[in-house]
């Protein structure tokens, strides 16, 4: 989930107070490859929050990683360096019934920006964003190096690796407020803002679009920022391109546009609230609600410590349908695959009766939680005691899963009855509800530690017993503006708005709500970027 905080892009020309040739309000980082694509278009980037976040974990690639390097290098520009991640299968192959399905695939493909080094930005690091999660305080770890720093005596390597990470972040926080190291999205915006820097292009940040500014005719000539108390135009000459992330912090979006899966979460950066899919219906757009869902969604636990707000606490990496933890809904029983998709686990809560209901909970036991992780808790020993977490009402334990049922209000018998039933499929390694295990995406997701008949199943059965609430959240929303084939805005007569183009979250999501694989978010918002740049491009000559 990258770009959540920009405001206002688009081509300029005169209407007021400055002009550019290319203006873009934006929170997405579709917005910052708009002024990256075109040497010879004019580019004003202005971002409403202080920074540019950077939050993604991977660009998806096709399937022929070779074709697809060769396209990134010869679009990318100098900076732009991406990982080839084959080891690292998120782009996942149907789930029901697995292989058999057509285009299905028994491996994945997927591109993770390189890290970078936060220190060359200078005094531009302040502008990047700081990620969901660090250690430390403020180190950035990929998921790559997630099993060295968890067990890092089992070689050599593995300890010169942790050593060398630590001692680099011991001295980045002497000048800086966290590490320099940088990764996933980070490393990413990191990247592109180094390229604008080096074309010159003007980025403002603390900007906050107020309104397109449209001629006579109904052309968007511009559009109205305000920035340090002022209200400012700024001119279009050619278009303006929103991308200001969607509208996953509006309730009142939400409400309108969730149709089916209403929920009062997200992921998404305070400042995605909607400011470009309001602005563009005000000039005639329109927006498609017909996807499958209005987002793409995570499950979430939710961590109050007494401090303001309250904390989202994402899905984790070494719990995520790992072997050993079950999803249970108001009746006790499961519900979903949890080695499917984070995307599907919460189709299937809504399915379950979210939100009319609302208890749904991870289950699992000491020995789980001691190896994995729940939630905001890290495997031991990062977390030596729950007890912490109890205490805050995050966390729920029996000493039996009858009287963990009674403290999270599902009945004892029933889950009794369901965590009876799981560990005995775990012995023989099938699991006939749901198939859990049988794809090779969830296969990804096993330890082949808990046995040869299937990686993905292991029982529950030492306690103390734990339940972990959860409820779906967006990473960012999959509803948007009705656009065209290069992202120009469409009016209710399906024709495109002259001077209006759109991507990223503010689009709807060529996917249409359906989540194929880490990135399809980013990879289809730096696309249409590309897309709509050209296309204006085009017209103008």
């Amino acid at each position: 989930m990258v770009g959540e905080a920009t405001k206002v892009e688009g081509v300029s020309d005169r209407c007021g107070d400055r002009e550019a040739r290319c203006v873009r309000p934006d929170a997405h980082v579709g917005g910052h490859q708009i002024a990256v694509v075109r040497d010879t278009l004019v580019v004003a980037v202005v971002e409403e929050i202080s920074v540019l976040s950077g939050k993604a974990e991977g660009l998806p690639a096709d399937d022929a990683v070779e074709v697809a390097r060769a396209a990134v290098q010869f679009r990318r520009g100098e900076g732009h360096r991406f990982e080839d991640r084959r080891d690292f299968g998120e782009f996942r192959v149907p789930d029901e019934p697995g292989l058999d399905r057509v285009g299905g695939v028994d491996s994945g493909r997927a591109l993770s920006p390189a890290p970078f080094d936060g220190r060359l930005l200078g005094d531009d690091f302040k502008l990047i964003g700081d990620p969901i999660r660090v250690v430390l305080g403020g180190m950035m770890i990929s998921s790559g190096e997630v099993g060295k720093f968890l067990n890092p005596f089992q070689s050599a390597a593995a300890l010169k690796h942790v050593l060398g990470r630590v001692s680099r972040y011991a001295k980045d926080r002497v000048k800086h407020p966290r590490g320099t190291e940088l990764s996933g999205g980070n490393a990413l915006i990191a990247r592109l803002l180094t390229s604008l820097r080096k074309r010159k292009v003007p980025v403002t940040v603390g900007a906050t679009l107020v309104d397109l500014v449209r001629s006579p005719d109904g052309r968007v000539i511009g559009a109205e920022i305000r920035e340090g108390g002022k209200t400012l135009r700024v001119g279009a000459k050619r278009a303006v391109v929103l991308a200001t992330g969607g509208f996953a912090r509006s309730a009142e979006l939400r409400s309108e546009m969730s149709g089916a899966h209403q929920h009062d979460h997200t992921l998404a950066h305070p400042d995605v609230t909607g400011d470009g899919i309001s602005a563009a219906r005000r000039a005639g757009a329109t927006v498609d609600t017909e996807g499958a869902s209005a987002g793409f969604w995570t499950p979430i636990s939710l961590l109050n410590d007494g401090k303001s707000p309250v904390k989202s606490v994402p899905y984790g990496w070494l719990d995520r349908g790992r072997p050993g933890v079950i999803a249970v809904g108001p009746d006790a029983k499961r519900f979903v695959n949890e080695s499917n998709s984070y995307h599907d686990i919460c189709l299937a809560m809504f399915d379950s009766g979210y939100p009319t209901d609302r208890r749904f909970f991870f289950i699992c036991d000491g020995v789980f939680l001691k190896k994995r992780d729940m939630g905001h808790l890290l495997p031991y020993p990062w977390t030596r005691n729950a007890e912490k977490y109890e205490k805050l009402g995050y966390l729920s334990s029996g000493r039996t899963i009858g009287e963990l049922a009674e403290k999270i209000g599902l009945d004892p018998a029933g889950l009794e009855a369901t965590v009876r039933e799981h560990n005995a499929h775990a012995v023989e390694g099938i699991d006939p509800l749901f198939g859990r295990g049988e794809s090779a995406f969830n296969r990804m997701l096993g330890d082949p530690a808990v046995g040869k008949l299937n990686p993905n199943l292991g029982s529950i059965s030492e306690g103390p017993f734990y339940a972990l609430r959860i409820v779906p959240a967006t990473l960012g929303t999959s509803a948007g503006l009705s656009t065209g084939t290069s992202g120009e805005v469409l009016g209710p007569d399906g024709n495109g708005i002259p001077g209006l183009y759109a991507c990223g979250n503010d689009m709807t999501s060529p996917m249409r709500g359906i989540y194929p694989g880490a990135g399809i978010t980013i990879g289809p918002g730096i696309a249409f970027a590309y897309r709509a740049i050209e296309d204006i491009a085009r017209k103008s000559n």
